[in-house]
């Protein structure tokens, strides 16, 4: 037997291992894994394990570190069980993340009302930022379907109440934004926000018949809406957010198809998907195109990339077992259908969100129809053991657990729909609150650094009157030699000499775009070929516009992740510039005997430059999306069939060279994408010129007076004993604040 021990800290990111009880060599592929997430590796473990000890494969594995980390440990393990391995496995428990938040919170509020320490947040907006976000409560989950699924009453269902217009027709054509409160226990508040921005109606208690009426509205925009989900626990440190988009083919509103599609691009902020099936009507173009997004999506990253995404099966109830139609046989091909678009060992999920929504829907409430519909449903579900959607799930034991210490009724589990709402659960608190608490316990640190600085500045002042003077004079060179100023002329000059205009990486990115875009519009060339009968035609061109469409918007999207990716980059450029001019300032002065000089050093390299991306705002170019016809035609749809007298006939039936009508519309399509391209490039260029100037208006009018504030506060400790004094005591005081506060923060993090 071989024994495997992993302590893993989600707070830090730092993993340990002891193969045998002892650490594995640099070399070894374990080692790679130390300041990596656990889900990054977590699935080639056992595999990396079997060729590390020569496919011998008995492990006895001892992983300490939070249950969510745990459980994934465990399906790893379960899942090499299943190739042959024998995996035994122990969990030694920590402490869940969500109280360790609540810790942290604690300890950044007792920070901020420190007389010291607030003055370093108040100066610091990276901090201060980093904070608010990881402190905010806000989880996004976003419900994504195309036409049919069911999506506005799988909702409804979560929501415990009809709010959302649900038919046989496209009726989502607005975004619902429904925010969880559950102080609101017996209504929701509802507010139409348009087009413009603008809140034009704002009522309390909503009903399901304004939410139409808003729905119907042209300038409606976004509806919000405020109260208690049913579906969600309460939680002190999480507030859901949960996003009902339009599907690609039912919008009034092109932007919104693009918003559907930025949430599944969303690399960076993860939020969750679930994506919504019919399982009686699977093969939809649009569906296609949007679940080879999120394929692409699953495999960017690791663990956390596939687990964000949930397949929900809906409309399940209308299958009839007694006519021989198999739930597993329906799932089976749910599950050839996504891999047949890039889904790689796709977890579905099925349900009957109408059977939940009536459940949960007072009875008196009921109309005639949903009586019997509920009848039916119910009599099914109660007597067909194969309609348990529970059987079919891929759950943990943690789902499955807290699914039944929710005490529901075997009906409700039956109808599937309680264990997907679970699951988010399980997500928030795998990934959402260890992501937080990082952020948080991050920003804190540097605060805590900055304090430390200035207690070891103040510290080193307790000196005699000899080395006081010499230190005096030195800050005299100092500030001569800081006279000569940040050449903003040069530094600019530099810029345009050296070319750079923006960072490789943003360069590189930028290349792999138009290489992608060119690809795109190959691949509908590649579509029109030869002759086609009229109305094969015709409906290849829709084929054709609704992807060029679609390629358009995803474009659109990946453009808008490479600018905001641009700004961090350009940032921290920015950065490293000011680093290096400070070194500049204090190069002479290395080997002096002063460890006070150092400390100024990093005094003045820890002044913030405030370089606020979230305050950089730069219009998109209005590149024509919906607004400016061509012809008959939107662009993206630039095949117009409105002059058939043109369209050549052979014999009885009407021909079309589809080479030639990719021919004629193929240059205005170039140009729609090429003006896609340009205006984004110029966005993310004008996003780099905003940063570059917030920098040199702050070396400008900035900095000089806080470097001459700190030296001149040196210097009068220096020359004032009183003052000297009273600052080495304070400085103690706060240096032994400090140490106790840190290690408050390091036990909170501990595992």
């Amino acid at each position: 037997m071989n024994y495997i021990d992993i302590t893993h800290n989600p707070f830090t990111v730092e993993t340990t291992f002891l193969i045998n009880g002892e650490v594995p060599a640099e070399g070894c592929k374990l080692s790679s894994y130390r300041e990596s997430r656990l889900q990054t590796w977590i699935e080639r473990l056992f595999d990396e394990l079997s060729q590390l000890f020569n496919g011998d494969d008995r492990f006895k594995v001892s992983f300490k570190g939070v249950e969510s980390d745990y459980l994934d440990v465990a399906e790893a393990a379960q899942a090499a069980r299943n190739r042959g391995m024998l995996v035994e496995l122990d969990w030694v428990r920590t402490e869940h993340t969500e109280v360790r938040l609540d810790k942290i919170r604690e300890l950044v509020d007792e920070a901020r009302s420190h007389p010291k320490l607030r003055t370093y947040f108040n100066d610091n907006a990276e901090a201060k930022t980093a904070l608010d976000e990881a402190l905010g409560n806000d989880f996004d989950v976003c419900v994504v379907a195309t036409m049919s699924a069911g999506k506005s009453t799988l909702i409804n269902a979560m929501l415990g109440r009809d709010l959302l217009p649900a038919a046989n027709e496209a009726t989502t054509a607005t975004i619902a934004r429904i925010v969880h409160n559950g102080e609101l226990r017996d209504r929701f508040n509802a507010a139409r926000i348009t087009r413009d921005g603008e809140r034009a109606e704002t009522v309390q208690d909503a009903e399901l018949e304004l939410i139409q009426q808003w729905n119907r509205m042209e300038d409606t925009a976004t509806i919000e809406l405020e109260g208690a989900i049913s579906a969600v626990r309460d939680r002190d440190n999480v507030r859901l957010v949960l996003t009902d988009t339009p599907g690609p083919n039912n919008s009034q509103d092109e932007n919104h198809e693009r918003v559907t599609m930025g949430f599944i691009q969303d690399s960076l902020r993860n939020p969750l998907i679930l994506y919504v099936l019919n399982a009686s009507q699977l093969s939809i173009d649009d569906d296609r195109n949007l679940l080879e997004l999120v394929g692409q999506a699953m495999r960017k990253g690791g663990k956390q990339s596939k687990d964000r995404f949930i397949f929900v099966v809906n409309k399940m109830d209308v299958f009839d077992p007694e006519k021989g139609e198999d739930p597993k046989e329906i799932l089976e091909r749910v599950k050839k259908y996504l891999m047949s678009n890039g889904i790689q060992n796709p977890l579905v999920y099925p349900v009957s969100a109408n059977l939940t929504r009536l459940i949960r829907k007072p009875g008196d409430l009921h109309s005639r129809k949903e009586r019997g519909d509920y009848s039916t449903m119910a009599e099914l579900f109660e007597q067909e053991p194969c309609m348990n959607m529970l059987q079919y799930m891929p759950l943990t034991s943690r789902v499955s657990m807290a699914l039944a210490d929710k005490q529901y009724s075997r009906l409700l589990l039956s109808s599937g729909l309680p264990a997907v709402e679970t699951m988010i659960d399980e997500y928030i608190d795998k990934y959402s609150l260890p992501h937080r608490a990082k952020r948080a316990s991050e920003a804190l640190s540097r605060v805590i650094e900055m304090g430390l600085n200035e207690a070891d500045l103040t510290d080193q002042l307790n000196t005699d009157e000899r080395a006081l003077k010499k230190l005096n004079r030195e800050l005299e060179g100092l500030q001569q030699r800081r006279t000569r100023g940040f050449d903003v002329d040069a530094y600019v000059e530099e810029l345009r000499s050296n070319e750079k205009s923006l960072p490789s990486r943003t360069i590189d990115t930028l290349v792999e775009l138009e290489t992608e875009m060119n690809a795109s519009i190959r691949k509908v060339s590649n579509g029109f070929s030869g002759k086609s009968e009229l109305s094969k035609a015709k409906a290849r061109v829709e084929q054709a516009s609704s992807q060029l469409r679609f390629e358009y918007n995803r474009l659109a999207n990946l453009y808008q992740s490479a600018f905001e990716a641009s700004q961090k980059y350009v940032a921290k450029d920015l950065q490293k510039t000011y680093q290096e001019y400070v070194l500049e300032i204090f190069e002479d002065y290395e080997e002096l005997e002063f460890p006070a000089m150092e400390n100024i050093r990093k005094s003045v390299a820890g002044i913030s430059l405030n370089l606020d991306i979230r305050k950089v705002e730069v219009e998109r170019e209005q590149v024509v999306v919906g607004h400016r016809k061509v012809s008959t035609s939107r662009w993206y749809n630039p095949f117009s069939w409105g002059d058939e007298k043109s369209v050549p006939v052979f014999g009885e039936e009407e021909f079309v060279d589809l080479a030639k009508v990719w021919k004629s519309r193929k240059t205005q399509v170039d140009a729609e994408f090429t003006n896609l391209s340009r205006a984004e490039v110029a966005r993310i260029k004008e996003g780099r010129d905003q940063l570059v100037d917030q920098f040199l208006a702050f070396m400008a009018e900035e900095f000089d007076q806080r470097f001459n504030e700190l030296v001149e506060s040196v210097r009068d400790k220096a020359r004032d004993r009183d003052a000297r004094e009273r600052a080495v005591e304070e400085g103690r005081a706060l240096r032994e604040w400090i140490a106790t506060f840190k290690n408050r923060l390091e036990a909170t993090l501990a595992v």
